[in-house]
């Protein structure tokens, strides 16, 4: 009993490790959110308190159960008389009655339940509550330093509007706002307000309101303090006046050299699209070719690497196989397996077949018994190793004598080269534009106008580069031409009699280019159409498999499919005012909001 036991411990465990794996990454799932409106308004009373009226506008990316709001506070500080209403999407504002008040370590959290389902919800809050304590009196002035927006949040703040309202006019009001570099500060000491603005806030940085008055606006405030204060606060302003001018000025020389730098590489890009020379021989254009029913003089490998301009996939491969049971090199054979699946079985005739690439050692010594190996064997033999060995067959097909007599390999550099030379200049000229606006956005549409002209002009450029330098040779434009012709007349081939282009020993030929070309299926079933079956039986084709299974059975979907499951693991060719900076110290730091 007690062996038993042990031998299904493995499969318990194993069992509520499964079970406990979707609970706990349904407990980790991110709730995704935008914040697109953040507003608040901080009314100062006579007793130094402050009556806070905070909106937030939500936008769900994902499910959700709830919103939340941090309040942080200093320890003489309390919040009282709150109130809480939620409008869901258009439906109309309701008083909010579930909401949970709990006191934290450094303020208070407001939690509002509320189910999200769908993506794009919207969902308003809006807090109103009493903060004790707000103001401070000192001998000489009264003091309001507050985080009104607080820097506690997950995500960024689209719009954000915060206000302070007095009670009327204030005579000698001042105000500093901390902060995004580019945000805005209004202060109007004529109808007593302070209003500070910003776009795309970082839920990081936060908005921190600094402002002395006259006493007179908060009579009944208790929370004193004997001493004269307005000097070190109009110190501490300048001082940090200073950092933040001098921030800026830094900022703005560093995105200046940044734009210097990328109108220089955008201008370098585009000279260099403009002043390309034309080298090599372009051919036709394929609405300019007829058909041809002559093979070209390319094999069905270098004729795929003329057509696309790249190396060789594993379709081109089957037809090199193809090619070499044409010539009685390899034998092509296909069998049933228990299950009544269709493979083959590819065998040596010439030894020396093996020798020509690694790939073909492999594929008969490693993969096969020596003298030959089977489809069904090819599609378990997964590994690197294989498809490594198939990236070197068509690295060394691409790079043939065979192919540089129709596409050098000296235009194939030269193409290279000029690409990456006018493309780097381009990226360099983007990322320099994009760091010079991460540094100053006070000129972002300026900024933007001149990198998308420059993009905009160095797109052309590089399009003109690509057409100035041709891949191919005299000879190779002329044999280009042969290749999507005829490749042309296999697409399309049931518009006309298959017989006037040859009989069965021609067609034997003509089928490794239209493997290569991804054209098999819709050729062998025309010519089961266009040949009798007395016809078909007495040809090669019929015995290499080529003919006697169609579809997903034919020899060049089955060993194209099996080679691609094979090499898939190795191969490569598988696809009025401002804000300033810092802080003055304010109470409220850390707070923020966010959803559960």
């Amino acid at each position: 009993m007690r062996r038993k036991l042990l031998k299904i411990l493995p499969l318990i465990s194993v069992l509520l490790f499964c079970f406990a794996m979707p609970q706990k990454a349904k407990a980790e799932v991110e709730v995704k959110y935008d914040i697109q409106n953040n507003q608040v308004t901080s009314k100062v009373n006579p007793d130094g308190s402050l009556t806070i009226k905070r909106r937030i506008d939500y936008e769900f990316q994902s499910t959700a159960n709830g919103v939340f709001y941090r309040q942080n506070l200093e320890p003489n500080q309390k919040i009282k008389h709150v109130k809480i209403t939620t409008k869901a999407n258009d439906a109309p504002t309701l008083n909010s009655t579930d909401f949970t008040l709990r006191k934290s370590e450094h303020g208070y959290e407001m939690i509002v339940p509320h189910v999200v389902r769908e993506k794009h919800e919207h969902f308003t809050v809006t807090y109103a509550y009493q903060i004790t304590n707000a103001i401070t009196n000192y001998r000489d002035i009264a003091e309001l330093n507050f985080m009104i927006i607080g820097n506690g949040w997950d995500t960024r703040l689209k719009k954000v509007k915060a206000s302070v309202i007095f009670p009327g006019p204030v005579k000698d009001l001042k105000a500093w706002a901390h902060g995004p570099l580019d945000g805005k500060l209004e202060v109007d000491p004529q109808d007593g307000k302070i209003i500070m603005t910003a776009d795309n806030l970082g839920g990081h940085t936060g908005i921190e309101v600094h402002t002395i008055f006259p006493l007179s606006v908060t009579p009944k405030n208790k929370n004193v303090k004997n001493v004269n204060h307005k000097q070190a606060v109009l110190k501490q302003e300048k001082k940090l006046a200073a950092q933040s001018n001098a921030k800026q000025k830094k900022n703005l020389m560093i995105s200046l050299v940044l734009v210097l730098v990328s109108v220089v590489t955008g201008i370098l890009s585009i000279f260099k699209g403009f002043t390309t020379q034309k080298i090599g021989y372009k051919p036709k254009k394929i609405s300019e070719l007829s058909h041809d029913y002559e093979i070209p003089d390319a094999n069905p490998v270098i004729a795929q690497v003329l057509d696309t301009a790249k190396v060789p996939d594993s379709k081109a491969f089957t037809a090199y196989l193809m090619e070499l049971a044409i010539h009685k090199k390899i034998k092509i054979e296909d069998y049933k397996s228990k299950l009544k699946t269709t493979y083959y079985r590819i065998s040596l005739i010439d030894e020396n077949v093996a020798h020509e690439s690694t790939l073909m050692w492999m594929l008969f010594n490693e993969i096969g018994d020596g003298t030959s190996f089977t489809t069904k064997e090819l599609k378990k033999a997964r590994g690197k190793k294989l498809g490594r060995s198939f990236d070197d067959w068509a690295d060394d097909q691409f790079y043939s004598a065979d192919k540089d007599q129709y596409m050098p390999e000296e235009l194939l550099l030269k193409k290279k080269r000029s690409n990456r030379i006018i493309l780097g200049l381009r990226i360099a000229s983007l990322v320099a534009a994009g760091l010079a606006v991460l540094f100053t956005r006070k000129y972002i549409w300026p900024i933007i106008i001149v990198a998308g002209l420059l993009f905009v002009i160095g797109t052309i450029g590089m399009y003109r580069d690509k057409n100035q330098i041709n891949l191919y040779s005299k000879k190779g434009a002329l044999e280009v031409d042969k290749v999507r012709s005829f490749k042309k007349m296999l697409k399309d081939i049931g518009r006309f009699n298959m017989k006037e282009v040859g009989d069965l020993i021609l067609w034997e030929d003509i089928l490794p280019y239209a493997v290569s070309f991804g054209l098999a299926k819709k050729v062998m079933k025309e010519l089961k159409i266009e040949f009798n079956q007395d016809e078909l039986n007495n040809s090669d084709l019929f015995f290499y498999g080529f003919l006697a299974n169609s579809g997903k059975n034919s020899f060049a979907e089955n060993f194209n499919t099996c080679f691609k499951n094979g090499i898939a693991a190795g191969s490569s060719s598988v696809s009025s005012g401002s804000f300033g900076s810092g802080s003055s110290g304010g109470f409220g730091g850390g707070s923020g909001g966010g959803a559960f």
